[in-house]
């Protein structure tokens, strides 16, 4: 059913996000950083502040989080490359710290994995939002929406221009429970960050294609423990669970432990509740080292595998993010890092429809990240299988050693858009190309400052990295060219940095072969190289994007 979004007195905003879990949070941060008017509902009346899911953040999420401004409050409240002994029964069959193996580099300043629960993370991007003004409206349920198409020409105020010079009024009405209460609320777009389950998802009629894995069942949670190493996560691995037997793991920031295993029905059909009894009699049977002792779980759910991914990301000015588009095995920890950079994508891109780009850029969103998702799918559900059978508790130490599996990176630092719609190359001037992660170094201004390029990164727009010895605009104020100076003023979107590379860690991480120029977009990909860009080449480009 379609709803004509006549002008009245109902609320209006630019974006209306569902779900103010990691996903939706780090959505309207970059929505809200670039200007946006932006709303974010809650289904829930009260905050996480306790739970274990989505405890693994990788290293991208971290680069994620550092251009968010961030990453180092996150880094404060979780534990980096938490060591991990694996065991079968009572026996310590192996030991490491996967810290020794994967240290820092210049053009990756985020190695390892960080451990930290997902409330933790959650408080954190909360009070980043509140630095721009904005706060999750909890107690809000979405529960029906309706789209418009129409268009009124350019007189009309509201709306985003069109080409042709006329206003967009297209947009969505959207119903929200409140309590008792069901308002409306008018939004240019809506985004479903609303998990598996998703409400917006169904609303707008997307398939959610793929399979639950009914067989298999596991138990989580948290809670206080005494005997285990508290520096260690502790791993025990059994014939017919593999690695699901058990696992603890620490959560340092709360004092409690994770704990997991998997479980089968009884003689009966019945699966034991996840329970202080159940815990304590799976650990015994499994486990069984002396001098540990559980305590009552003060959060607890039963988990089963989903393997599911949407047709289709968009639909009209509806768009899916995170779990709401994509469900996967937990082995791996890739959900809430793939929902993460879902957000991160798609952010600045409704920032820039929003600002005049062609509506046709987010067809972009579902090009660069469905593959991605797909693939994820594919990895963790093999890692699943492997992990969860036999010898799963090595193939799990080897996991957090490499932190990679079934041909996948699990860092996400190689993930790329490589042939893609936004990436053009002008030559053969960098070994890095279009579509590439855009890495950090340490480098310095043209005067000798020192500046890693992440910091030039940081926030909504565009950077033009300008590497040699040829003079280059470093900011508005005053541009070395005057050719420069006016694509700074005709783009103010645009950041242009001129670098200095004095130890060449730039020109090892982007395979520079002398003077070159590198575009990157908002959310640390590049979009553009060459040896050198003129000013029409530039503008072209960019104009593409509103900028």
């Amino acid at each position: 059913m379609r709803a004509a979004l006549s002008h009245d007195s109902t609320p209006t905003t630019d974006v209306l996000i569902v779900g103010a879990g990691p996903v939706g949070l780090t959505l309207a941060i970059g929505l809200a950083r670039a200007g946006v008017d932006c709303r974010i509902i809650e289904r829930d009346d009260a905050f996480r502040t306790a739970g274990v899911r989505g405890k693994g953040v990788n290293p991208r999420t971290l680069e994620v989080f550092d251009d968010l401004g961030v990453v180092a409050r996150i880094l404060d409240r979780g534990v980096l490359d938490l060591k991990v002994r694996a065991y079968e029964g009572t026996r310590l069959v192996q030991e490491f710290d996967p810290g020794a193996t994967r240290p820092t580099t210049p053009d990756r300043p985020y190695a390892g994995m960080l451990m930290i629960a997902q409330h933790h993370t959650e408080a954190v991007l909360r009070d980043r939002l509140a630095e721009y003004g904005v706060k999750v409206e909890t107690g809000s349920e979405l529960t029906d929406c309706t789209q418009d198409t129409g268009h009124a020409y350019a007189q009309d105020a509201a709306g985003i221009q069109d080409t042709d010079g006329a206003r967009d009024t297209a947009g969505v009405l959207a119903t929200v429970r409140q309590g008792d209460r069901t308002a409306q609320l008018r939004a240019r777009f809506l985004v479903g960050c609303d998990g598996g389950r998703s409400t917006v998802r169904k609303l707008a009629g997307i398939p959610f294609l793929g399979e639950t894995w009914e067989e298999e069942r596991f138990i989580m949670a948290s809670m206080d423990l005494d005997g285990l190493d508290p520096d260690h996560m502790h791993l025990w691995n059994h014939p017919k669970f593999g690695a699901g037997a058990m696992a603890i793991v620490p959560m340092r920031q709360d004092g409690k432990w994770a704990v997991h295993a998997a479980v089968e029905p009884d003689e009966h059909g019945e699966l034991p509740a996840p329970t202080l009894e159940t815990f304590r009699r799976l650990f015994a049977e499994r486990a069984g080292l002396p001098g540990v002792r559980m305590h009552e779980p003060i959060w607890s759910t039963v988990w089963r595998p989903t393997v599911r991914l949407v047709e289709r990301y968009r639909d009209g000015r509806v768009l899916l993010a995170g779990d709401a588009a994509h469900c996967q095995s937990a082995a791996g920890g890739q959900g809430m890092n793939t929902g993460i950079q879902d957000a991160h994508n798609l952010a600045w891109k409704l920032a820039a429809v929003l600002r005049g780009a062609p509506a046709e850029l987010l067809d972009s969103y579902q090009e660069e990240r469905r593959p991605i998702a797909l693939a994820g799918l594919a990895a963790t559900s093999a890692h699943h299988k492997a992990a969860f059978r036999g010898d799963g508790a090595t193939v799990l130490t080897e996991q957090f050693r490499t932190l990679a599996v079934q041909g996948t990176d699990l860092t996400g630092l190689s993930i790329d858009y490589r042939g893609g719609p936004l990436g053009r190359d002008l030559d053969e001037a960098t070994g890095i190309r279009a579509g590439d992660r855009a890495p950090d170094a340490p480098c310095t201004t043209a005067d000798g400052t020192p500046v890693r390029l992440f910091d030039l990164f940081r926030g909504p727009h565009f950077t033009l990295l300008a590497f040699g010895d040829h003079p280059a605009p470093a900011d508005q104020s005053g541009p070395a060219d005057p050719a420069a100076r006016s694509v700074l003023q005709d783009l103010p979107g645009l950041r242009v940095a001129a670098v200095r590379d004095p130890d060449g860690h730039a020109a090892r991480a982007y395979g520079l072969r002398g003077e070159a120029v590198v575009l990157v977009r908002p959310d640390g990909y590049v979009s553009l190289t060459g040896a050198s860009v003129d000013r029409s080449t530039l503008t072209e480009h960019l104009r593409a994007f509103a900028v």
